[in-house]
């Protein structure tokens, strides 16, 4: 199903729910309260306000209009409270204005072909069709050749009346959207048939939404958890006015909720993945167990059951693997009891890189491992050719001296934290700035003892650097330039004299606190480029965080790389999913590296496979990555 387009929102596949505040007649026929229930649609954050249009004489015979007293109970009701609530087309047309002016979509529902001639000269986004004129073929034909998408709600209706009309629709070759509906006002809960929403989907493959009748949002939200791309509600100043619609609408706050709901809702549906979020990964390590001897065990000693226990933390080799070691012979060293036992000890495969072939010989771009200084002995034998030294405030606090020299390169990714301080170079309070340059500084001084004992000690030896912009309420999205601008500040008061200082780009949403802070700079790629050409600095590009932002803001990924690559100078490779899953192994994700690799393979830059948790096992997660790139594309 091709997205459908009304006004400047996008319907289908990963777009937002669009959200249709339909105020139907609720106005009472009165512009000021019209204009009332436009501003609480419009504080609800809903993307459209509908009205209806119709012309009496055109929709109703003479005879009925000229007696509405002669017609049954529920139809004189009815008609008297439309007579006196229409809107002349001035009226109309100052609304539609009006929502111009709110920036919210205006739609209507034009009842007859005398109304959608008019409501054709107000150039709308789109025309919905009620449920009552779904069969009124005459009428769509009519709106369809406006070239206007249309959304149908389909109540009152069979199955077969439903096919009928995507069969006409089809023929006319519009764009359309249905809407499962229950025309009862208010509608009871046992005949809404939530489920009629997949079938739909699936006999006509088409947009499906829903328009709802009923009392509260409940049934409104689990209408959007089976996939409705469009709801529609009625909303009103106060359900106990009198009309037809009262009762079954929202009352402004209660409409403010169902928006919110809905995008909560959205948000938890996420995509068709499983993998651990950034917060689920500490937890899983803290919670979870890891395989470990019962007792002290001498190498070359055959395995039994009662030799392996599951303690935690999560650290160590899964449980899962628990049957793979039974049987076994410990090949490489003693191990004490309750150390971690690893697929090392009894595998010398798992000593080698995984496929046979892959190494730094047969890869064409320098590639390396992320690592502690703590851990990196126990990282190289995978022959990278840099190491990259992640650190933390222990190691720059700790003043601990290393002596050791290591015939690979070094680069360096700035620290995150100091305490309980969350760093902060572009941050809007001074005070924070302050302390986070102080902390670089000292972290700058730290790395150039570190870097003394690689091979590229003489060189300019690239250190990675969080621009900051992070907010926990929310992004500061217009305070961009601001914030930029005390990056720039920020920088230049780094002592960084031997090194390379290269930003890099930002999620939208940090992991930190599981992923709830809200990034606002360093995530356009235009705005990337732009700083970098402005300052001279290059960008370090992390292809997990650009997937993320891409999720995030409806951004396309190649058009991303494309645009950021000119400034690049060194790339942290891994997979992303949704919003916050960062540092998936490659092929975990979501991201499509057959269309982003052969781009940044022309690229003569340096390769990271920063992959979360990847030094478990001997940096066996780095390796996999690289295997996995070199099996994706063989220039790799």
């Amino acid at each position: 199903m091709d997205e459908i387009k009304i006004g400047s929102k996008k319907i289908g596949g990963t777009n937002p729910v669009y959200i249709i505040a339909e105020i139907g007649l609720n106005h009472q026929g009165d512009v000021k309260l019209a204009k009332k229930l436009i501003n609480y649609a419009t504080e609800a954050k809903a993307d459209c306000v509908k009205f209806q249009k119709r012309s009496l004489k055109k929709v109703y015979r003479s005879g009925t209009l000229n007696n509405i007293e002669k017609e049954e109970h529920g139809s004189h009701y009815l008609l008297h409270h439309i007579k006196k609530s229409e809107l002349s087309n001035k009226d109309m047309r100052e609304l539609r204005n009006y929502c111009a002016d709110k920036n919210v979509d205006f739609l209507c529902t034009p009842w007859d072909e005398e109304s959608l001639k008019f409501l054709s000269s107000l150039n709308l986004p789109a025309f919905k069709i009620a449920s009552a004129d779904m069969f009124n073929l005459k009428l769509i034909r009519e709106v369809a050749r406006l070239k206007k998408p249309l959304i149908i709600s389909t109540g009152m209706s069979f199955l077969s009346e439903i096919e009928h009309l995507v069969d006409f629709l089809n023929k006319l070759k519009a764009q359309y959207i249905l809407l499962h509906c229950n025309s009862t006002y208010p509608a009871p809960y046992h005949d809404i048939n939530l489920k009629f929403i997949g079938t739909m989907q699936d006999k006509f493959n088409c947009h499906v939404g829903y328009s709802g009748h009923e009392q509260g949002i409940a049934v409104s939200l689990a209408a959007v958890s089976l996939g409705a791309k469009v709801i529609e509600k009625h909303i009103t100043l106060d359900r106990n006015m009198p009309g037809p619609d009262h009762k079954a609408s929202l009352e402004p706050e209660e409409f403010r909720e169902l928006v919110k709901q809905v995008r909560n809702i959205e948000s938890a549906l996420g995509e068709p993945v499983r993998y651990p979020s950034r917060g689920e990964y500490l937890n899983r390590e803290a919670l979870s167990k890891s395989i470990v001897t019962s007792r002290n065990i001498k190498q070359g000693s055959v395995l039994k059951y009662s030799d392996l226990e599951l303690r935690s933390p999560g650290k160590g080799t899964s449980p899962l693997k628990l049957d793979f070691f039974v049987g076994k012979k410990l090949i490489k060293r003693d191990v004490p009891r309750h150390d971690y036992l690893l697929e090392s000890d009894i595998n010398s495969a798992s000593n080698e890189l995984h496929s046979q072939g892959t190494g730094r010989s047969s890869i064409k771009h320098k590639w390396g491992i992320v690592a502690r200084m703590s851990d990196i002995d126990s990282l190289l034998y995978r022959n990278p050719n840099f190491v990259e030294i992640h650190l933390t405030d222990a190691d720059i606090n700790g003043g601990k001296n290393y002596k050791k020299n290591y015939e690979v390169d070094l680069t360096v990714h700035g620290p995150e934290y100091n305490g309980d301080l969350l760093l902060n170079l572009s941050s809007l309070d001074d005070e924070v700035r302050r302390k986070s340059v102080d902390f670089f500084n000292k972290a700058l001084d730290h790395a150039r003892k570190l870097k003394k004992l690689f091979k590229n000690r003489n060189k300019l030896v690239k250190f990675i650097i969080h621009p900051g912009g992070m907010n926990m309420e929310s992004a500061l999205l217009d305070k961009i330039p601001q914030l930029n601008k005390n990056f720039i500040d920020s920088l230049k008061k780094l002592r960084s004299n031997g090194f390379d200082l290269l930003p890099e780009n930002m999620p939208g949403l940090a992991w930190y606190f599981g992923g709830q802070w809200h990034q606002a700079s360093f995530m356009d790629a235009d705005e990337i480029v732009k700083f970098s050409r402005k300052t001279g600095y290059g960008i370090t590009f992390d292809t997990s965080h650009a997937a993320l932002y891409c999720n995030l803001y409806g951004k396309n990924l190649l058009e991303f790389t494309k645009k950021i690559l000119p400034v690049v100078k060194y790339i942290h490779i891994s997979d992303g999913a949704k919003f916050n899953g960062e540092g998936l192994q490659i092929g975990d994700g979501t991201v499509n590296f057959k269309d982003i690799l052969p781009h940044l393979i022309k690229k003569n830059v340096w390769f990271l496979p920063e992959i979360w948790q990847g030094h478990k096992f001997g940096g066996e997660g780095f390796v996999r990555a690289i295997n996995n790139l070199k099996k994706i594309n063989e220039d790799f």
